[in-house]
């Protein structure tokens, strides 16, 4: 059977997965916060570019639901399209038995396979427009076919790059590695001659214009906050040690290993080898800057991640040559690896729906040793407050942290106003004044496992009630209780 339409079965096999645990799970904290975002439209978001904002928010609208199934359906897509161009990249660079082995990896490395694939996260716009402009990149700079207007394909392949940095701001080391790699090849450099790649860099700010004008008009937030998360740098190995074991994590180690001694040989083969180059130019940056970053600031594994992308193609070019010396030993040991993928895909699944894989008791002291927890959506909050006479109109709910506020703001629905009364409140800060509603009664929720953050949301009130908490039951068992109070007199402290 020809490649392309093996990967057209992969691709297709996946989605159908997909779009069911879409259906099934509910939305996790960053996800049921983004869909909250997405009720208002801005030229941009306080923690991120807003291209995600943007395509839930459409979604919202298409469809007028926020379910879980409608607003990840475009995120599905996308990664189905991603898996399509990784496919198209590698076999452009390195043939089309390269290409197939890169799908399949792609396919199962977890960060990229779930999160990145279907979530209500920037990750799955940033990566199928990271692919876009690599393969228009690698269409300009690796095709022996003649190009009618190589200036058009430059400015095709800016806007790509500005779409990608519409949807996260660590997609900019693939610009950055575009012209290192047009300085660093002397068959290249000629490139910067011409006005193509200067046009790519105009057309790539024209697009990213948004998240300009949103930070000019609001003091720079976004921006502010990206930098201020650097911190004060100290030196910590345990740091590293934690952002390394997440990243073999997030893409399982016996595919992050192989990624890296694929990037490990493209160096070494230097500019000699400009396919190569390419691709480690565009794979260093993110994952040497983030991972040195975590040295003396603590960081998240997930942004290394548009960097471990691109070693995805290398990884295909070994694989594929491997294959040729030692085929059963490249397809028994993918198919050992796609075995355990399996295997933990259904104990994911099972966990879900049923729970008892890890202890009742265990979930219910602490829901974060159950990651599948997250997923679950919090509809019995709103049946328990209307029942019980606390959601008259106009009634804000409040809780004092940005994710809980997420969760909860998400599970009540756009008509229920929510405060979030946090010294770190995130977009809540701009979805509305949260002061039209001081001097009035909202009620207060918190997670049972996070009860210290109380004392945080006690500055706002002059008393707190307790109120019966709620329940969260998976297959007839409490995973998690949502404690409730009411706070009187909502007044805002002086920072």
């Amino acid at each position: 059977m020809p490649t392309g339409r093996v990967v057209l079965l992969i691709i297709a096999a996946g989605t159908v997965i997909r779009l069911w645990l879409a259906g099934v799970t509910g939305l996790g904290y960053d996800e049921s916060y983004m869909v909250g975002n997405a009720r208002q439209f801005a030229l941009s978001y306080f923690d991120h570019p807003p291209l995600h904002v943007w395509i839930a928010g459409l979604a919202e609208w298409l469809f007028a639901s926020e379910a879980p199934i409608f607003v990840r359906l475009p995120f599905v897509l996308l990664f189905a399209g991603s898996v399509w161009l990784m496919y198209r990249l590698t076999a452009r660079l390195f043939g089309e038995r390269a290409g197939l082995w890169a799908a399949i990896a792609f396919n199962l490395a977890p960060v990229f396979t779930f999160s990145h694939a279907s979530w209500v996260l920037p990750d799955g716009p940033a990566i199928f427009f990271l692919l876009a402009t690599a393969n228009a990149v690698a269409r300009i700079l690796f095709d022996e076919r003649p190009m009618g207007s190589p200036a058009l394909w430059w400015i095709g392949a800016g806007g790509l790059a500005g779409l990608a940095l519409l949807s996260k701001f660590n997609t900019v080391f693939l610009v950055a590695a575009v012209f290192v790699y047009l300085l660093t090849v002397p068959s290249a450099r000629r490139q910067l001659a011409t006005v193509g790649p200067w046009l790519a860099a105009l057309a790539a700010a024209v697009v990213f214009l948004p998240v300009v004008l949103w930070n000019s008009d609001h003091g720079m937030a976004g921006f502010l906050f990206q930098a201020n998360r650097v911190g004060v740098p100290a030196l910590h190995v345990g740091l590293l040690a934690q952002d390394i074991g997440g990243e073999l994590l997030y893409l399982t180690p016996w595919l992050a290993i192989p990624f890296f001694v694929s990037l490990v040989g493209a160096f070494r083969a230097g500019r000699q080898d400009p396919r190569n180059w390419f691709l480690a130019l565009a794979a260093v940056g993110p994952i040497a800057g983030f991972t040195f970053l975590a040295l003396f600031q603590k960081g998240l594994p997930h942004w290394t991640m548009p960097g471990w992308l691109f070693t995805i193609p290398l990884f295909g070019r070994d694989a594929a040559e491997v294959a040729l010396r030692r085929p059963r030993f490249a397809r028994g040991y993918m198919a050992v690896v796609g075995s355990v993928f399996v295997a933990l895909l259904v104990a994911f699944v099972v966990q879900f729906e049923f729970g008892g894989l890890i202890p009742a008791a265990v979930v219910a002291k602490n829901p974060a040793l159950d990651p599948t927890v997250d997923l679950i959506d919090w509809t019995a909050l709103k049946a328990a407050l209307g029942e019980r006479g606390l959601l008259p109109p106009g009634r804000a709910v409040a809780s004092p942290h940005w994710l809980y506020a997420g969760k909860a703001s998400y599970a009540l629905g756009p008509e229920v106003p929510f405060v979030c009364i946090c010294s770190d409140p995130r977009q809540f800060a701009f979805r509305g004044d949260p002061r039209q509603f001081a001097g009035g009664d909202l009620v207060v929720i918190v997670p049972g496992s996070a009860s210290h953050v109380w004392s945080a949301a006690a500055r706002y009130f002059d008393t707190l009630r307790p109120l019966p908490p709620v329940a969260i039951i998976r297959n007839g068992t409490t995973v998690m209780t949502l404690e409730l109070a009411l706070g009187k007199n909502l007044h805002f402290p002086q920072k």
